[in-house]
């Protein structure tokens, strides 16, 4: 994205916290890659059903005494399907990791600009700006969800492009031709950052609303301190860079192969779904009895318990067919070739149930706990 100033103060000057000072050194020093951000990229697709018929399935076999109808099963996977498949367009035709943390890092040097625009505004030229913010009470305001603190967060930025171009208007009419750019400046700033928020693509920004933590709004007070409008507009944007900046530090601590995240969900899933119809308990092993290897080991590479072999014949059922590949619909950006193909699924499906039965752990087994 050219035209973007990267002449802005050190990286990360917004932020305060212990935490954010690691985050600050470790990404100052930070080697830049040479991937495009994605913009405007969206993962919005169609769910496209998926037909599936008790001769595609032996749910007899696989879920047996199973609580629920065999139609009404087949429904629930059928709907399972058109989400996957659709999750599936997300992991092959979305950003990959390194075009997401490109967008992160253009963002973030916005932001420190628009830090910067704010720190030069005389004591007068805030106190102009204050008058055109609506008023607030000197209650710290509070947010229910992370969504509503990302929107209420991305508003300030909006607030503060309006009000200082409104300002700057008035300025101008009045011949004070300085003044007036400086707010001008600050108000054209502020647009650039709401450009490149919605610009984001819908994984890097659903992550940000997602994932980490959501701290508390820290308003400073007192004398010398910003009056409570600016203040609470300010901390806004400060929490808001600190999320984009925390999901930056994640994605470059990663290493790797990128997740196959549609698998894993469907997975996940269908373990749900096993332990509800079934009533047992979800276990993974890789071990067949029926097989042994040259240096005497018995791992197939793929789940042989009897949850295993559910998910993984449910998985191949609902997977990639050549008729779905071939839609228009899935066509319209270049395919990454991420998500795995119905061939391969035994290996993919066996970690990610390995991980389900990790985060789901039977209160009566024995032995070391998994940390």
């Amino acid at each position: 994205m050219a035209g973007i100033d990267r002449d802005g103060p050190a990286r990360y000057r917004m932020l305060s916290t212990p935490g954010d000072q690691d985050t600050r050194r470790r990404f100052k020093g930070g080697r830049r890659g040479t991937a495009e951000p994605y913009w405007g990229w969206s993962g919005a697709a169609p769910l496209v059903a998926v037909p599936l018929s008790a001769a595609d399935i032996d749910l007899e076999t696989l879920l047996p005494g199973h609580r629920s109808p065999t139609e009404e099963i087949l429904q629930t996977l059928s709907d399972l399907g058109a989400r996957y498949r659709r999750y599936l367009h997300q992991d092959e035709s979305g950003p990959t990791r390194a075009q997401r943390m490109a967008a992160l890092r253009l963002l973030l040097d916005q932001f420190d600009l628009l830090a910067s625009r704010l720190n030069e505004l005389p004591q007068h030229l805030r106190l102009a700006l204050c008058e055109r913010l609506p008023t607030s009470t000197s209650a710290v305001p509070h947010d229910f969800d992370r969504l509503e603190a990302y929107r209420n967060d991305q508003a300030a930025v909006q607030q503060l492009d309006v009000n200082a171009s409104d300002a700057a208007r008035m300025l101008f009419l009045a011949s004070e031709t300085g003044d007036a750019e400086q707010m001008a400046d600050l108000s054209g700033t502020a647009q650039r950052t709401l450009e490149l928020l919605c610009a984001l693509d819908t994984t890097t920004a659903g992550a940000i609303v997602v994932d980490g933590e959501l701290p508390g709004l820290e308003i400073p007070q007192g004398p010398g301190i910003a009056p409570i409008d600016l203040a609470i507009v300010r901390a806004r944007i400060e929490r808001l860079q600190h999320r984009a900046a925390m999901l930056l530090a994640h994605l470059e601590e990663r290493r790797g192969a990128e997740r196959h995240e549609s698998l894993r969900w469907l997975v996940w899933q269908l373990c749900d779904l096993y332990h509800y119809e079934t009533g047992r308990r979800v276990t993974n092993s890789a071990v067949d009895v029926s097989i042994s290897f040259s240096n005497g080991s018995q791992h197939a590479g793929a789940p042989r318990s009897p949850a295993g072999q559910f998910v993984l014949a449910a998985a191949e059922c609902l997977g990639r067919s050549p008729a779905w590949a071939r839609e228009l619909d899935y066509c319209g950006a270049p395919r990454r070739n991420r998500a795995p193909s119905p061939g391969p699924l035994k290996g993919p499906t066996y970690f990610a149930m390995r991980d389900y039965v990790a985060h789901h752990p039977d209160p009566g087994r024995r032995g070391r706990k998994r940390g």
